[in-house]
């Protein structure tokens, strides 16, 4: 945008009653404030460039100091900006686009977060890939363009001999734990940083108990967050009491091309939930076969079940000692389709899921799959609705309650296109539910929900 278009936006957004607004309205005046935010954005980053300047020859004081004391900036706020503006030096395409509003800040940050991982030879290769980059950015939402630059920074660092066996050890050297007590409230806060593959260990243990808390006579009253600090306690008792007996926490289960193991949260295990042994933790892997063969190509997935990359050298020494157990998306032996025969999705239909869903169902959700209910579409109780893999969706609790109590249609078609209606009517979205495949184009949401003729909401 020109100085003229932002003057004229600006005045729209002044004269603006938003009490009065229609959902068209608020629309519009969103996207027209996103495109004034973002030219200011733009306009930040010429002015730290220029304080960088000027600082150069003893003028001005650094760029971090200028944003801090005179634009009234928190440290990090300004540390963002200075972070855009070299990206925006060796991407100018992109400092051209946040000014005009085809894409946002947060757009620019996640190439600044993945470039800075990145050396000097590899993060040459990377900014060469930048017309790509710019065209994913301008159609894409901030998550999905920086798990995009995640990938294809992860990419090219494996490239370089040994760096990808190296990865996984130094987030092991770099992982701790710490707490300490609030002296205002009295309470205990726990923090601790892991790598990927014990944080998936973890967090399976917990989100097993959670679940089967969930379920247990009495809980349903006790609120979702208490139910899981209950759990995450609880877990954390039962990997103390597995280490005691040799079985070392943290197993890792494998996966076959496009495929996911582990048990699922909310599965049934023959141990009452007072045992201290319930389980050994799993983490699931899902990897495609062509990168465990041939090594990282354009459409590599290699990865947790909540998309957390990890190192193909680790995947594929894990595989040497995990079950492999292939999730049938398309006629492996395991039965998914159990129709009426049972009303609860099984172990083998939460690993299909967990292959096509990184989290909620529900296009701007992210809440975690580990955290979702499985959702009948043709409710069971109502339609007759079979527990067959094309009539489930894992649905976080407040889309869930939104679907159930709360008046809204959600429909989905056999290849997985889900349509969602308001309840006055109007259609808020309808596009691919799955988030998760050996794409190098777009994920299949994105994909989907930008077919011609079709909408996008943002209000559930």
């Amino acid at each position: 945008m020109n100085t003229h278009d932002v003057s004229v936006e600006l005045g729209r957004l002044a004269e603006a009653d938003v009490n009065a607004f229609e959902r068209a309205d608020l629309d519009a005046a969103v996207a027209t404030s996103g495109r004034v935010r973002a030219w200011l954005d733009g306009f930040d980053v010429r002015c730290a460039r220029r304080s960088r300047e000027l600082a150069s020859t003893g003028q001005a004081a650094a760029p971090e100091s200028t944003l801090t004391n005179r634009g009234r900036r928190s440290g990090r706020e300004a540390a963002a900006v200075t972070s855009r503006e070299a990206v925006c030096e060796s991407m100018p395409s992109f400092e051209e686009a946040l000014g005009s509003g085809a894409v946002s800040a947060g757009h620019v940050d996640a190439l600044a977060r993945a470039a800075g991982r990145l050396d000097e030879s590899t993060r040459a290769e990377f900014v060469a890939t930048e017309a790509e980059l710019l065209a994913a950015a301008q159609r894409e939402r901030v998550e999905t363009f920086e798990r995009r630059c995640s990938e294809a920074a992860r990419r090219l660092a494996a490239k370089r001999a040994g760096s990808d066996a190296d990865e996984l050890d130094r987030q092991r050297a770099q992982s701790n734990a710490k707490w300490w007590v609030d002296k205002i409230t009295g309470m205990c806060h726990t923090h601790l940083e892991l790598d990927p593959l014990r944080h998936a260990a973890l967090w399976s243990a917990v989100n097993a108990r959670l679940a089967r808390n969930r379920a247990a006579d009495g809980n349903a009253g006790i609120p979702w967050q208490q139910l899981k600090v209950d759990a995450f306690v609880g877990a954390v008792g039962t990997l103390a009491a597995t280490a005691t007996t040799g079985n070392a926490p943290g197993t890792a289960t494998g996966t076959a091309p496009g495929t996911a193991t582990d048990a699922a949260p909310g599965d049934a295990t023959d141990a009452a939930p007072g045992d201290a042994l319930d389980r050994v933790p799993e983490a699931t892997l899902l990897i495609d076969l062509t990168t465990l063969v041939d090594g990282f190509h354009d459409r590599t997935m290699c990865e947790l079940e909540d998309g957390t990359p990890i190192p193909l050298s680790t995947m594929r020494r894990l595989l040497c000692d995990c079950e492999v157990l292939p999730v049938v998306l398309g006629g492996n032996g395991e039965v998914l389709d159990e129709g009426r025969s049972r009303r609860t999705a099984s172990r083998a239909q939460r690993r299909a899921l967990r292959a096509m869903h990184r989290t909620c169902a529900h296009p701007d959700c992210r809440v975690t799959f580990a955290d979702c209910r499985i959702h009948h579409i043709r409710w069971w109780w109502r339609h007759t609705g079979p527990t067959d893999i094309d009539n489930l969706l894992p649905l976080c609790e407040r889309h869930h309650h939104l679907v159930h109590e709360g008046g809204w249609q959600l429909t989905m078609t056999p290849d997985r296109i889900a349509t969602w209606t308001r309840p006055d009517g109007s259609r808020a979205h309808i596009g691919s539910t799955v988030d998760r495949a050996p794409d190098g184009v777009r994920p299949p949401r994105d994909r989907a929900a930008r077919r011609p003729g079709r909408t996008t909401g943002r209000d559930p």
